[in-house]
C-alpha cells in the first residue's frame, strides 16, 4: 500500500483558544482600571464641590457687603442687570447640578445661610456631602447632610 502526502491547510484566522485569552485578558485588564477610574472621578468631582462651594461663599460676602443680607441663588445671579457685575453666573440655581454633585440654599437670612451640595448619585458621582455657611468653613459628612458638628474640610480663607 502507498502513502500519500495529505497537505495541512492554513487558515489565517484566530483560533477560538486565541480570541477566549485576548477577551479574558481584557476582561481582567477592566476589572483593575474601571474601579480607579471611578475613584478617580469621584475624588475630582468632590475636590470641585470643595471649590465651587469656596465660589458661592465668596458671592455671599460680596453680596452681603453691598445688601447687608445674604441672598438665595436668584438673587446672587440677578443682583445686576449687567452680567460681568453679577455675584455667581446665570448657571446657577437652586437644585442646579455641576459634576456630579446638587446644590441647595435652604437656609437665607440677613444674618446666616447655609449651602449644601449632595451627590447625585452616591459612590458613581460622589461619597460626601458637604456644607459651607456665613462662616466661611466647610463641612462634610459621609452619610447625610452635614451639621455644625460635622468634621472640617480646610480652614476658612
Amino acid at each position: 500500500m502507498g502513502t500519500t502526502n495529505q497537505g495541512i491547510v492554513k487558515s489565517n484566522g484566530f483560533t477560538l483558544i486565541e480570541l477566549m485569552i485576548v477577551v479574558s485578558i481584557i476582561s481582567v485588564i477592566a476589572a483593575i482600571t474601571i474601579p480607579t477610574l471611578i475613584r478617580s472621578r469621584i475624588h475630582s468631582n468632590e475636590a470641585s464641590t470643595i471649590w465651587n462651594l469656596r465660589a458661592i461663599c465668596t458671592a455671599q460676602v460680596s453680596y452681603h457687603s453691598a445688601n447687608n443680607t445674604y441672598g438665595d441663588f436668584n438673587s446672587l445671579v440677578n443682583s445686576s442687570p449687567n452680567p460681568s457685575t453679577r455675584y455667581l453666573d446665570e448657571s446657577w440655581s437652586e437644585g442646579c447640578v455641576r459634576q456630579g454633585y446638587v446644590y441647595s440654599m435652604p437656609q437665607v437670612t440677613n444674618v446666616q445661610f447655609v449651602c449644601y451640595a449632595v451627590p447625585q448619585t452616591i459612590g458613581y458621582s460622589g461619597n460626601k456631602y458637604f456644607r459651607i455657611d456665613h462662616t466661611g468653613i466647610i463641612r462634610y459628612s459621609e452619610s447625610q447632610l452635614p451639621s455644625t458638628n460635622d468634621p472640617v474640610i480646610g480652614d476658612p480663607q
